[in-house]
C-alpha cells in the first residue's frame, strides 16, 4: 500500500492528468458559471466602443478664451448628436453619452452657471482643460485584444464581461459526471429514526455540495451498506453506475477495517492505485487510483472531520486541474497561531480553523474539535493550518503555514 505525504499526491494526481484531453461544448453566457473557458476571449470591438462623457455636463470645442457658451441642444445615454458643434457652442450631455464629433472636452456640471435649456447662455467658473472629463474610445482595450485567457473559470464577474462584449454563447471544458458514494451499515437517512449505533448520511450531503460549490451538478449517488449478503449485488449496482462516471468519490470503506469493501469495488473497475493511505491525521485513510478508462477515483475517510481535510487537501485542487484552471493550486499563507495547542504528531496533522485579519497580518483560530469524527464546527472552517510531523506544542505567536 503506497503511503504518501500530501504534496507526494498531488504531484502523482498531476502527473496523471498530464495526457488529459478536454472535451470543448458551446454553452449559453448565462448559464456558464463553473466552467472553464476553453478559448480565449477576445474583444469584438474597442472597449469602450466610441468616446463618451464621463461626467453630467456640457460637450464642448475647447477654447483657451472663452467661457460663455450658447446651449445647442441635450444628449441622453444613447443618444448621437449628429450636427456640428461650433466655436463658443455648447450641447448638455449626460454620463455615457456618445461624444459628438466636432467636440473634445467636457465641462462637469458643477462648474456650469445657468438653466442649460436650448438657446441660453451658460458660464463656465473654475480652471479646465481640453480633453477633461471625456473617456476615450478603446481606453480599456482595442479590437482584437484578449481580455480574458482561457483557462479561467466562469464567475459571476466573468459572465458580466462576457455580456459586456454582447457574447451569449461560448466555448467551454465540458464538465465531467460524478459518482458519490457513500457506505456503511451504520448509515442512515434525515427523517429515519436515530436508533443506537446509527449516524445520518451527513458525508453525502457534504461532499454533493462541496462538489455544487466547485461548479459540478453532474452528480449521481449511491449507498454502500458494507452489508456482507448484500455485497455482490451492490457492486455491481456500482461497476453499472461507474459505466456513465468520469469520476468517483466515496467516504467511508478504505481503511484495515473488516467491513472495508470500497477497494473490492475499486479492484472489479481495475483502478491502479496511486496511493493508499496519507502522511497526514485527520484524514490518512485516503485512497486515489486511475481506472483505465481514465476515471479518478478519489477514496475519503467515513469520518466527516477527515474527509473534509482530504476533500480540499487532495480533492479540491486536483479537481479544478482537471477542469482547466490555470491557477489551480490552494492559496497558502503564514499566519500567526492565535491558540495553544497540544497533540503528539506521527504525520503532518492539518487543523481546522478558521483565518483572521487584524493588526496587519493574519491570524490563525484553530477550532475547539478537530478530530476525524468532528462535525459541529466544519461551517466555522476557511482554513487548514499544517503542523508538521514531530511538532507536538504549538504556542500562541508561532507561525505556520495556513491553506486557504
Amino acid at each position: 500500500m503506497a503511503v504518501v505525504t500530501v504534496e507526494e499526491a498531488l504531484q502523482l494526481w498531476e502527473k496523471a492528468l498530464d495526457t488529459q484531453v478536454y472535451k470543448v461544448e458551446m454553452i449559453d453566457v448565462k448559464s456558464a458559471k463553473g466552467y472553464v473557458l476553453a478559448e480565449d476571449i477576445v474583444a469584438p470591438t474597442d472597449v469602450p466602443a466610441f468616446s463618451k462623457s464621463a461626467m453630467d455636463g456640457y460637450a464642448i470645442a475647447f477654447s483657451s478664451d472663452c467661457n460663455e457658451y450658447i446651449v445647442d441642444g441635450v444628449i441622453g445615454a444613447g443618444v448621437v448628436w449628429e450636427q456640428p458643434v461650433s466655436l463658443g457652442h455648447a450641447v448638455r450631455i449626460m454620463t455615457g453619452a456618445p461624444i459628438p464629433d466636432t467636440c473634445d472636452t467636457v465641462i462637469m456640471q458643477e462648474q456650469v452657471v445657468g438653466s442649460g435649456e436650448p438657446g441660453t447662455t451658460i458660464t463656465i467658473q473654475g480652471k479646465y482643460k481640453c480633453g477633461d472629463h471625456i473617456i476615450p474610445q478603446g481606453e480599456e482595450c482595442s479590437a482584437g485584444t484578449i481580455v480574458i485567457p482561457r483557462g479561467t473559470e466562469v464567475t459571476s464577474t466573468v459572465q458580466t464581461v462576457l455580456t459586456g462584449l454582447g457574447l451569449t454563447e461560448i466555448a467551454v471544458n465540458a464538465m465531467p459526471r460524478v459518482l458519490v458514494l457513500t457506505s456503511g451499515h451504520e448509515v442512515i437517512e434525515p427523517g429515519e429514526s436515530l436508533t443506537a449505533g446509527k449516524i445520518y448520511n451527513s458525508n453525502r450531503a457534504m461532499i454533493c455540495g462541496l462538489l455544487e460549490d466547485l461548479g459540478f451538478h453532474k452528480i449521481t449517488h449511491y449507498h454502500v451498506s458494507d452489508a456482507p449478503e448484500e455485497l455482490d449485488s451492490e457492486i455491481n449496482h456500482v461497476l453499472q453506475l461507474s459505466e456513465d462516471a468520469d469520476i468517483i468519490i466515496s467516504s467511508g470503506g478504505v481503511s484495515v477495517g473488516l467491513f472495508d469493501t470500497m477497494p473490492l469495488i475499486y479492484e472489479k473497475l481495475g483502478a491502479k492505485t496511486l496511493y493508499g493511505r496519507i502522511q497526514m491525521r485527520p484524514g490518512a485513510a485516503s485512497y486515489g487510483a486511475v481506472t483505465p478508462k481514465g476515471q479518478l477515483i478519489f477514496g475519503l475517510s467515513g469520518n466527516p472531520g477527515a474527509a473534509f481535510n482530504g476533500w480540499h487537501l487532495l480533492v479540491v485542487p486536483t479537481l479544478r486541474r482537471y477542469k482547466g484552471i490555470k491557477n489551480w493550486s490552494t492559496p497558502v499563507l503564514n499566519c500567526v497561531m492565535d491558540c495553544d495547542l497540544s497533540k503528539r504528531n506521527a504525520f503532518d496533522r492539518y487543523v481546522q480553523g478558521k483565518v483572521i485579519f487584524g493588526d496587519g497580518q493574519p491570524r490563525f483560530v484553530a477550532n475547539r474539535h478537530f478530530n476525524s469524527s468532528s462535525m459541529l464546527g466544519l461551517y466555522t472552517v476557511n482554513a487548514l493550518a499544517c503542523i508538521p510531523q514531530g511538532v507536538h506544542e504549538v504556542h500562541e505567536g508561532d507561525i505556520f503555514k495556513v491553506y486557504l
